[in-house]
């Protein structure tokens, strides 16, 4: 009888040590596919600032991320812009046209002398200008201008 027993509380403790690797390692393979999910999220976020932002991002974000998520930001963007220019397309400007080509902006930061198309303008801190859409679309997408609405 004794034996039996033995076997018995040899068998169980095999079987408890196979339940246990089986859960542990299915508790690994969760955990990776959860890791992945939130890598896989986090990469289309970064991916979709360069639509959002241009190819400088604010200074906020990126204290945000880290060294290897920064490198896939410029890589993406760099692919962007390299694909951009061999089209000789500009695709980050609106897909539906705007009612009127010209808006009115006023400066947040104090950007100094830029050269927009055919002239060159001042562009100092609370000043409104009346410009074209596309040019003022890159300053206000990095924040330092914004659309001034009466």
């Amino acid at each position: 009888m004794k034996i039996e027993d033995e076997n018995l509380d040899i068998q169980t403790t095999r079987n408890e040590d196979h339940f246990g690797a089986v859960i542990h390692h299915l508790s690994l393979i969760r955990n990776k596919r959860c890791l992945m999910a939130y890598m896989y999220n986090r990469a289309e976020t970064i991916q979709s600032l360069r639509w959002k932002v241009g190819p400088v991002l604010p200074q906020e974000i990126q204290e945000k991320l880290n060294y290897s998520e920064e490198e896939c930001f410029k890589n993406h963007s760099a692919a962007i812009q390299s694909y951009m220019s061999e089209l000789d397309l500009d695709l980050t400007v609106d897909m539906v046209p705007p009612k009127d080509p010209y808006i009115r902006v006023r400066v947040l930061d104090d950007i100094g002398e830029v050269c927009l198309g055919d002239h060159s303008i001042s562009l100092t801190k609370h000043s409104l200008h009346f410009l074209r859409r596309t040019d003022a679309e890159p300053f206000i997408s990095q924040g330092m201008m914004e659309e001034f609405l009466e």
